[in-house]
């Protein structure tokens, strides 16, 4: 019985060192290190940046997104983790970009808060946006707060 005992122990305790090496994620979704609800759809794009930002500067990959010439693997990580983050209907502006910068900026160029254009569009998102198209209050509040934001 002691023996049994000594050996729970011993498990117990390699458990726990595992454990203690393990490195917790904030992140709710392991695809493209972002929630499902903060994926870039096209009306979300500052939202998206702001977290992706932070998840690439956790992750030691921002160098990837501000530099050209970077480690190959590295910036092909990051581009997948872009690729990643973004819901089909914003794909098409990144699909032939060969570096994260490239995603990056093709990204900044369809969808940050530029011109007319871009501002008529975001009006028309607010006006369609319905609440019971978000699932809950919370989330009708993000995103009308969300496309605010971008009209500021």
């Amino acid at each position: 019985m002691d023996q049994v005992v000594n050996q729970l122990v011993e498990q117990v305790q390699a458990l726990q060192a595992q454990l203690a090496l393990w490195k917790p994620t904030v992140l709710a979704s392991a695809v493209g290190g972002l929630p499902e609800s903060k994926h870039l759809d096209g009306t979300n794009y500052s939202e998206w940046k702001f977290a992706m930002k932070n998840y690439f500067v956790d992750e030691g990959l921002w160098h990837c997104v501000e530099n050209k010439n970077v480690d190959h693997e590295l910036d092909q990580l990051a581009l997948a983790k872009i690729n990643l983050s973004i819901k089909p209907c914003a794909s098409a502006d990144v699909r032939k970009a060969m570096t994260a910068k490239e995603a990056w900026e093709k990204l900044r160029c369809a969808y940050e808060n530029i011109g007319l254009v871009r501002r008529i569009g975001l009006y028309s998102f607010l006006f369609k946006t319905r609440f019971e198209e978000c699932g809950s209050m919370t989330a009708y509040i993000d995103r009308i707060t969300g496309i605010a934001d971008q009209l500021e």
